[in-house]
């Protein structure tokens, strides 16, 4: 979609007196109509997923229904993240765009007219309901894949540091403390496949070992894939368990040739740019923003649609705000 809320918003704010009074009556019918197709199109119960459901009257201005199957009421969000939600699917598209493109909150908030906190929620949300999908259908590695890793400094934003913390607070743009790859550092785990879909995780501090290695790739990878990597040894743990084959890159081979892992540092350059532009984001969070940047790198513009069908799925997707900013986070 081309033409979105904040177009709408903008619009109307130019718009004179009378003129803004017709857009309200022509939004008022167009609301109406398609409030009475959705009454046509009736979901099924999200108990157990008999169709055989009947309108019920309104429930905080959403449409209600009861499911004749087992007597249970519903609403169109019942069971899907957007449950106690009061904005609608132009609002919640445009938070998802704006949460794939790395737009910051205020600038989002602004533009819909809406609290810091709410779309601070939201986003936070669409994150952990990301996630969760991550978790429940591991992105299988296929064919030849690109695999290396990256590193973020360890970012302790929103909170403050207890008084017996390894090291001193620091601000927005500051560097580490210790030279090299140390334990300041988070270690994403990364890989690609050739069409480009990748995945991304953080389960350690600094050089990752052969056990982390396994932690992050040992379910992802079969004796279909061929991974190539660089110098690291960790790599090995994939070919010890006969897992799937695994090549140095940058370095002839026999019989394979001569490889470079350039997409996946196309990768870490995606990862990292998205970090700067946020200020760093809090390592806790870490692993939701992972699963963001494995969802809608090099991804296809339906990539909004996709996401806002799987926060209407009514199959056991909510989450309040408080599980979904407060559990699985990231512990290393």
């Amino acid at each position: 979609m081309e033409k979105t809320l904040s177009d709408l918003i903008e619009l109307v704010k130019h718009l004179p007196e009378k003129a803004v009074e017709e857009a309200i009556k022509n939004v008022t019918d167009l609301k109406e109509k398609y409030e009475k197709e959705e009454k046509r199109n009736r979901p099924p119960c999200p108990h157990c997923k008999s169709e055989n459901v009947v309108r019920n009257g309104h429930k905080c201005n959403k449409q209600a229904y009861l499911c004749r199957g087992c007597d249970k009421s519903f609403v169109q969000t019942t069971g899907s993240v957007m449950f106690n939600s009061r904005s609608g699917e132009a609002v919640w598209k445009e938070v998802i765009r704006d949460t794939i493109h790395g737009i910051l909150l205020d600038k989002t908030a602004a533009k819909l007219v809406l609290r810091h906190k709410t779309v601070f929620n939201m986003r936070h949300k669409i994150l952990y309901c990301l996630e969760q999908e991550e978790a429940r259908n591991l992105m299988k590695l296929y064919g030849v894949c690109e695999a290396d890793e990256t590193y973020v400094l360890e970012n302790l934003k929103g909170r403050k540091l207890p008084p017996d913390y390894y090291r001193k607070p620091r601000k927005h743009g500051a560097v580490a403390q210790k030279c090299g790859i140390s334990d300041e550092y988070i270690c994403i785990c990364t890989a690609v496949e050739g069409e480009g879909k990748g995945i991304a995780l953080s389960v350690n501090r600094a050089t990752p070992q052969k056990t982390d290695i396994e932690s992050v790739f040992g379910n992802r990878v079969s004796e279909y894939t061929l991974f190539l990597c660089d110098k690291a040894k960790g790599y090995n743990v994939l070919e010890e368990t006969k897992k799937c084959s695994v090549v140095r890159a940058k370095s002839e081979n026999k019989g394979v040739g001569f490889y470079n892992i350039n997409t996946v540092n196309n990768f870490h350059g995606f990862i990292k740019q998205r970090n700067r532009n946020a200020r760093g984001f809090a390592t806790k969070y870490l692993n939701r923003y992972n699963s963001l940047f494995s969802r809608v790198y090099r991804q296809s513009q339906y990539v909004v649609d996709e996401i806002y069908k799987m926060l209407c799925d009514m199959n056991d997707r909510y989450n309040t705000i408080v599980s979904s900013q407060t559990k699985n986070l990231l512990t290393i």
